[in-house]
Order: C-alpha cells, then sequence, then structure tokens
C-alpha cells in the first residue's frame, strides 16, 4: 500500500492534479498545457490502467487507503483534458471505488 501511496504524491497528483487546476481553475485551454505535463499525466493513467487490468483494486481484494488516495484526483481527470475513455480498466476501479465509499456527483 505504501508504494501506491508515495507513487499517488509523486508520480500522478503533480501532472493529473495539475494539469485539472490549470484548466479548471486557471481557465487554461487543455491543449495549451505542457506537453510534459500532459505526458506523464497519461503515463499515470496508463501505469494505474495497467495495474487495474489484473485486479480490481491496488491491494488486495477491496477497496484500501491506496484505492481511496488514487481515485480522488482520477475520478476528476477529464476536468484536466484526460480521455479516461481511453483507460478501461480504470473507469471500472472508479466505479467500484465510487460504490464502496458511496460516492455520487
Amino acid at each position: 500500500m505504501l508504494e501506491w501511496l508515495f507513487w499517488e504524491q509523486y508520480s500522478h497528483e503533480p501532472y493529473v492534479a495539475v494539469a485539472r487546476f490549470q484548466v479548471k481553475y486557471l481557465g487554461k485551454p487543455a491543449n495549451s498545457l505542457d506537453a510534459k505535463l500532459v505526458e506523464r499525466g497519461h503515463g499515470a493513467l496508463k501505469r494505474l490502467d495497467q495495474a487495474l487490468a489484473t485486479s480490481d483494486y491496488l491491494v488486495g481484494v477491496g477497496c484500501t487507503l491506496a484505492d481511496i488516495s488514487l481515485v480522488a484526483y482520477t475520478r476528476l481527470a477529464h476536468e484536466g483534458g484526460f480521455d479516461l475513455r481511453l483507460y478501461l480498466a480504470v473507469q471500472a476501479w472508479i466505479r467500484r471505488v465510487e460504490t464502496d465509499l458511496r460516492i455520487s456527483d
């Protein structure tokens, strides 16, 4: 679990969350974001998708702190210009975690 928590802080949040902030709160068009930021954001989402292609949750058989910490910005990645339709396992995982936590929009 610690590996995923550290990964969230150093390989996911700096790209996915920063892109969302710039688009949603600074009003930048998604196509004007720094290319490296977008590339690394997609890399993070791809890594997450690969892990979730073989497991319903990141650690073990149920929702853990790793899932909770990562679902927060991942579920809103589209607000930063990331197309979550490219990440089918991530989409399914978001639905599972939201159901587990009873999150609704």
